[in-house]
């Protein structure tokens, strides 16, 4: 560790994998998996999770579908607003400030749970 280097704690959230390029839009992406995880334990039956996106100062909620990224430093976010139309915001990860909140279904479609199907297609990189 250089000296102008601050020590980086061992775990941030409990069972988070080490990431070893940190600032790479992948560890991003990782790191909120596990946040929504979580997060969609406490949603009901007719929730789902959504997110205030706040960017160019302006906040956007949406219900979120997808994540995705591009490496070094892009994430995707996929989703549809408040009223069904479908939103796909591409940001940096140096702009990223994003609220997770419960958030009612769409009508007439199922509630989503994106949580796990992401969670599955990053396979053991998450603990799976």
């Amino acid at each position: 560790m250089q000296n102008n280097q601050l020590p980086m704690p061992a775990q941030v959230m409990p069972g988070m994998p080490e990431i070893t390029h940190l600032n790479y839009a992948q560890a991003f992406y990782e790191r909120l998996i596990l946040y929504i995880v979580e997060f969609e334990k406490g949603l009901k039956e007719d929730e789902e999770v959504g997110a205030r996106l706040v960017s160019f100062g302006e906040s956007m909620e949406i219900h979120i579908d997808n994540l995705g990224y591009w490496n070094p430093s892009l994430l995707c976010f996929y989703g549809r607003d408040n009223n069904g139309r479908e939103v796909q915001l591409v940001q940096h990860v140096s702009q990223i400030s994003i609220l997770l909140m419960k958030v009612p279904r769409i009508a007439n479609r199922e509630p989503v749970r994106i949580g796990f199907k992401l969670q599955q297609a990053c396979g053991s990189q998450l603990g799976s």
